[in-house]
């Protein structure tokens, strides 16, 4: 049955005086062990019982390496049901609040080990950690490991200032977007695969809904052919549009889209290589522009310039047609064409040699003047037999 006040002071006057010892001062403080009973979450306290005689304390609060009033600042733990601590009696007497000064590991006189399942350390390394084995270690050296279990922490190493993060799932969220690499569990995939996908999404305001950009590489679903997907929309609201879209799948396709303007800019070279076919359609005026030379070259087929209305070739000196057979008209061009200066030369011939013909009546037979022979041999030369009409 617990003592009265009256009769706790009057043993403490008693203690004082067999030890020779002046009234109101100090006795000698004394530490027993306990086992930790209750937790008062509330009131920041704990009930005790120790081992000696049965002794129970209640409501004692627990001491702390530091702490502060002010705004609950400090280094503080709340213990679990069942820690071994030792209580402190302070040597006001037995009037003053006992309290837990710190906590010890059981043992016993057999078999004296404090490990109680506490990781491996080295010399110098302080450790925070609960049941759950997530932790905090501060590492003499200077690294620092933060973790939940072992593949889940960041160690920060000194050496070349290294942070390394080690998850199976990795995610940053902000207020201007987010970072995600994400995993899939096996028992989700048919074949116990592993889809990973890494996805950065950014926004133009923090206050908008939705996201304006958005990147993701990796698996895209399990029929889905595509590695790489990027989308940008027209802001960052619900109903947004995209207006930019880039797709590169793991075979080597490339999808790229846009609802507005595409300029390219090289400030040296640029060079295309195509290993087959390529076509471009154009919905409006398609211009090519050269400070130097142009050239357009089908070395193993045909070249086509076909205009709907009319195609125009033109330039400041010279057109060359180099073909061993050029047709004008289309395919079935069969007629030859005439040579302009030749057909002129034989016209002049023919001009000056009929104009020396006399025009007197012919009295007999009309017979092949000499000066005219000449000309129906020469008109197998006025004509192209490289140059077509139809």
């Amino acid at each position: 049955m617990p003592i009265s006040i009256d009769a706790q002071l009057a043993q403490d006057k008693a203690i004082r005086q067999s030890m020779g010892m002046a009234e109101g001062s100090y006795l000698p403080s004394y530490i027993e062990p306990v086992r930790i009973v209750n937790v008062n979450i509330e009131s920041w306290s704990v009930d005790a019982v120790g081992s000696i005689a049965n002794k129970r304390f209640f409501d004692i609060q627990v001491m702390s390496p530091y702490f502060h009033y002010a705004n609950g600042e400090g280094i503080y733990v709340v213990p679990e049901v069942g820690a071994y601590a030792w209580v402190c009696f302070p040597s006001t007497g037995r009037m003053a609040t006992p309290f837990i000064l710190g906590f010890q590991a059981p043992f016993d006189n057999g078999n004296i080990n404090y490990r109680c399942h506490r990781q491996n350390l080295n010399p110098g390394d302080i450790m925070l950690r609960t049941r759950d084995e997530n932790f905090v270690v501060l590492r003499r050296g200077g690294v620092l490991q933060i973790g939940a279990t072992p593949t889940c922490q960041t160690m920060y190493v000194p050496i070349r200032n290294i942070i390394r993060n080690f998850c199976e799932n990795f995610e940053l969220n902000a207020f201007g977007g987010d970072l995600i690499w994400s995993i899939d569990r096996p028992d989700k995939t048919p074949t116990g695969d592993e889809p990973a996908l890494f996805k950065l999404r950014a926004k133009e305001k923090a206050n908008d809904p939705g996201h304006i950009a958005e990147l993701s590489i990796g698996s895209h679903g399990a029929d889905s052919k595509v590695t790489l997907e990027l989308i940008v929309r027209e802001s960052g609201l619900e109903d947004a549009k995209d207006v930019c879209t880039l797709q590169i799948t793991k075979e080597g396709n490339v999808i790229w889209g846009t609802q507005k303007d595409l300029t390219l800019t090289v400030n040296q070279n640029f060079s295309i290589t195509v290993g087959k076919d390529v076509a471009m359609n154009y919905g409006g005026l398609f211009t090519a522009t050269a400070k130097k030379d142009v050239s357009i070259k089908s070395s193993g087929g045909e070249a086509t310039f076909d205009g709907a209305n009319k195609a125009t070739v033109k330039s400041a000196s010279q057109v060359v047609i180099d073909a061993p057979q050029t047709c004008l008209g289309g395919a079935s061009a069969i007629e030859p064409i005439i040579k302009g200066q030749q057909w002129i030369t034989f016209m002049s011939n023919l001009i000056m040699a009929i104009s020396r013909i006399a025009s007197t009546a012919p009295v007999g037979p009309t017979t092949a003047m000499a000066e005219m022979a000449p000309f129906p041999a020469q008109l197998a030369s006025l004509v192209s037999s490289k140059v077509f009409t139809a």
